[in-house]
């Protein structure tokens, strides 16, 4: 039962993920040009009861002693001096440069109008959602993309070399984020190297999970006082 099961997550995170993630986009896409207020709230809601579903079986399976905690990253780091310093180092400089780029917001917002527009928050209710599907990338992604394919792909490929692991495992990472697009596909792929990088180096999920959410956070602050709205709309609102 158990093996199913964690073929399941695999096929999970391969196939269904990025259709799953599409489809949900492309419905919030279509309600917030049809004039849908709730729209925004309602994608990151179903991201959000995605990502604790996903935590809970992957979780799930540490605990039932299908997956040992140490073979998901849940262990103990090779040094916690190291793992720390990174995490909070990283964490700081993506955070800070977000708040920097904040004047930029509105051209930046511009430059991605038809890729990632429609997950961009323009109310404080959205931008409460969003930053709670940020925290919960930062730990479910990194439990499945990293953590969980790591230990499946070591396990029924015994040979694979750590460094195709981390491509391989980046690459399908990449496709997770397949409704952002060919650019997104390229650009989360490529985060997720870091992040592979990261977790090789650590032996943990602490940093990588820490430094995701930063990534992500560090959107969130550029577009924090943003609106996708004309300044005339948003003055009058």
């Amino acid at each position: 039962m158990t093996v199913a099961l964690t073929h399941l997550v695999a096929l999970y995170a391969i196939v269904a993920a990025p259709w799953l993630g599409r489809i949900l986009y492309q419905k919030a896409r279509r309600g917030i040009e049809a004039g849908d207020p709730l729209a925004k709230v309602r994608l990151y809601r179903q991201f959000f009861v995605e990502q604790v579903i996903g935590t809970a079986v992957v979780l799930g399976l540490c605990l039932c002693g299908a997956i040992p905690a140490g073979n998901l990253g849940l262990g103990a780091p090779r040094s916690w001096w190291l793992s720390s310093s990174l995490a909070f180092a990283l964490s700081g400089l993506l955070l800070r440069s977000g708040i920097r780029l904040q004047p930029k917001a509105r051209r930046i917002r511009e430059k991605v109008k038809g890729s990632v527009d429609a997950l961009l928050p323009d109310t404080p209710e959205e931008r409460r959602w969003l930053a709670a599907v940020i925290v919960g990338a930062g730990i479910s992604e990194e439990l499945l993309f990293r953590g969980f394919l790591f230990y499946y792909l070591t396990l029924w490929f015994p040979h694979i070399h750590s460094l195709e692991c981390a491509l391989v495992t980046s690459l399908i990472f990449g496709i997770g984020h397949l409704y952002q697009g060919w650019k997104g596909i390229v650009s989360t792929g490529l985060v997720g190297l870091v992040m592979a990088g990261l977790y090789a180096l650590t032996g943990n999920l602490l940093v990588p999970m820490f430094v995701h959410a930063a990534t992500d956070l560090r959107a969130l602050l550029i577009f924090w006082n943003g609106s996708s709205q004309p300044a005339g709309t948003a003055e009058a609102a």
